[in-house]
């Protein structure tokens, strides 16, 4: 297999970026969900509750990030260590974050439509990944873990089961690979791409997100996809699955082109 496209979010929840090469460091991939959006108690804000993010598209510049909201622009510096911190939360995990500064707080709330902060993950901050499925590995905003991979065929019986097609940026993947046989990434344990060695720790279960058309933000199909998605392709206590989370074992760069090698466990 090769690695066909890849992704990141400077912003989770908002627009991807296409890129031609993953750098990965200690907390991840560079540049990926460094960036959040917090409601008025420190929670994080995603497109389940706010499809409007995906109107946003972020854009990393020198020492910070860009927001264009098709009308105007904003740019956010990264805040120094020492600026404000919140105590923020994503699903489980609670840790501090560091506060982008009332202009861009502004800015996002007036857009969203309800009162927000807009934080950046503290390079000094170490979040675990859930340590039920791997160990000595940590993330940044992320829902649970680093890197995601998909798979083009799956992609593929998918769309065979819906009216109209679906593209893959509705899953939000860093790394598209075409293999054999639809479904088959469940089971991958263990990869390598690049040189960098990887791990695949969690199928990635699937909510209202990939009802998102991840460029208007609405919702054109209602349920669809993931009604089908949870007849099609689900696993018990689960629910419905696409895709395969990852943690790399090794800091390193991926590029498109890449060759991605499975390796027994």
């Amino acid at each position: 297999m090769k690695v066909l496209s890849a992704f990141i979010y400077p912003v989770k929840s908002m627009r991807a970026v296409a890129t031609t090469t993953l750098e990965l460091d200690d907390q991840g991939i560079v540049g990926d969900r460094r960036w959040m959006v917090i409601d008025a108690e420190k929670r994080f804000v995603t497109q389940r509750t706010v499809p409007a993010l995906v109107r946003l598209q972020p854009e990393l510049i020198p020492g910070g990030v860009r927001l264009d909201d098709g009308a105007s622009q904003l740019s956010v510096e990264v805040p120094p260590l020492d600026a404000t911190r919140h105590e923020v939360t994503v699903w489980r995990d609670t840790f501090p974050a560091l506060d982008a500064g009332d202009e861009a707080a502004a800015w996002l709330s007036t857009r969203l439509g309800f009162s927000c902060r807009f934080v950046a993950f503290a390079s000094d901050v170490r979040r675990e990944v859930d340590r039920n499925y791997a160990k000595d590995a940590q993330t940044t905003f992320t829902d649970a873990y680093p890197l995601l991979i998909v798979n083009e065929a799956s992609l593929d019986a998918l769309n065979a089961e819906l009216p109209a097609p679906i593209p893959m940026e509705r899953f939000r993947p860093n790394l598209v690979v075409r293999a054999g046989a639809p479904w088959v990434e469940d089971g991958w344990t263990r990869l390598e791409a690049d040189g960098v060695p990887l791990d695949g720790v969690k199928p990635c279960a699937r909510c209202v997100a990939i009802t998102t058309d991840q460029r208007t933000g609405e919702r054109p199909q209602g349920p669809l996809p993931l009604s089908a998605l949870t007849q099609l392709h689900s696993i018990p206590g689960r629910g419905a699955i696409f895709g395969m989370n990852l943690v790399h074992r090794a800091n390193g760069a991926i590029r498109v082109g890449a060759h991605v090698a499975l390796k027994m466990t």
